[in-house]
């Protein structure tokens, strides 16, 4: 899925009417405000710890927030976007994790036989001076 450029006509807040400005400010914090409960209740859902509503959310965020449905049915959407997103980042952050734990073991793996090797090195040594000592005082 690409993404897709669309051409607009950029805006400037003061080349614009200060209530237009004003209103496009509310509408958009509501909208922002209206995709947490959405986002919440599918979290809820998918832990187990909330049964579904007899009320749908859409109709819900058209109560709490005086929405019309476009914007409703947007919140509703991007809420469950973003659970889709963040069950997509789990599963490469486990991956990530994975190999993160399998490097920290094979690096564990490597440092025991270099010290197994050092340990058998500092044996022999020590195995070579009892000798010497023995060789040299008898």
């Amino acid at each position: 899925m690409g993404m897709k450029a669309i051409f607009s006509n950029r805006l400037y807040k003061h080349e614009i009417d200060a209530n237009f400005v004003m209103s496009m400010d509310h509408t958009l914090r509501v909208f922002n405000q209206a995709k947490h409960p959405r986002y919440q209740a599918g979290g809820r859902e998918l832990r187990g710890l909330k049964e579904k509503s007899l009320v749908s959310i859409h109709q819900q965020l058209k109560q709490r927030y005086g929405l019309n449905d476009y914007y409703a049915n947007s919140a509703v959407q991007e809420g469950r976007a973003l659970l889709s997103a963040q069950k997509e980042l789990k599963k490469v952050y486990m991956s990530n994790k994975k190999e993160q734990i399998n490097a920290v073991k094979r690096k564990i793996k490597a440092t025991k036989a270099r010290l197994t090797t050092l340990q058998k090195i500092k044996a022999s040594f020590v195995k070579l001076m009892w000798t010497l000592r023995y060789v040299l005082y008898d």
